[in-house]
């Protein structure tokens, strides 16, 4: 993890992230949370258009800013791409720190009734896990999902487990969803 002012270019490059080994062992060990929303639109999954979560549009740019491997290589998502994240503190577009950090693609889910990805986080990351993004179908209407196997992964927020660490994530989660939900929406205007 590296702190650097917000307005700062990123530090850390795809060839310096692909070295990164997971900074867990198992992440089947690690506390499971599951957060989804109702997208208010009837399945399949495949009659929508879902490629905003592709282009990894999961979190507002005020939380984190990114630069994905398959974006700037002008191609599609695949297993063992980098995305660079850098996460704003205080999030804040323009201002405060940013932490930054990689994770790996570990996996395209494409099954009949769930279509996402999962990543894994990397060496020096503020947390250590597995994360799912994922549209679901469920009882004949449309979710999107995020769902994790994590922890504080880094001493400093380990150390704020409970004050700060922890109710971030939970924030940063509710506004992953929400934002998830208005760019479906506006990918999907007759939705």
């Amino acid at each position: 993890m590296k702190l650097r002012p917000s307005f700062a270019r990123p530090a850390m490059t795809f060839p310096e992230a692909r070295t990164l080994t997971p900074n867990f062992t198992n992440a089947s060990s690690l506390p499971e949370k599951n957060s989804s929303i109702a997208l208010g639109v009837p399945g399949p999954i495949s009659q929508w258009r879902t490629d905003s979560l592709f282009d990894y549009d999961v979190f507002p740019s005020s939380i984190i800013r990114y630069e994905a491997e398959w974006k700037t290589e002008g191609r599609q998502m695949r297993v063992g791409d980098i995305i660079l994240q850098r996460a704003m503190i205080p999030p804040l577009i323009g201002f405060g720190l940013c932490l930054e950090f990689a994770v790996r693609i570990s996996r395209l889910i494409e099954e009949d009734k769930r279509l996402g990805f999962a990543y894994e986080t990397l060496t020096g990351h503020a947390e250590r896990g597995i994360s799912e993004f994922y549209f679901e179908e469920r009882e004949g209407s449309l979710y999107f999902t995020i769902h994790t196997h994590s922890e504080p992964g880094h001493w400093t927020s380990r150390l704020g487990k409970h004050i700060a660490t922890l109710p971030y994530q939970a924030w940063c989660t509710r506004r992953a969803l929400n934002h998830v939900k208005t760019r479906f929406h506006q990918s999907n205007p007759a939705s």
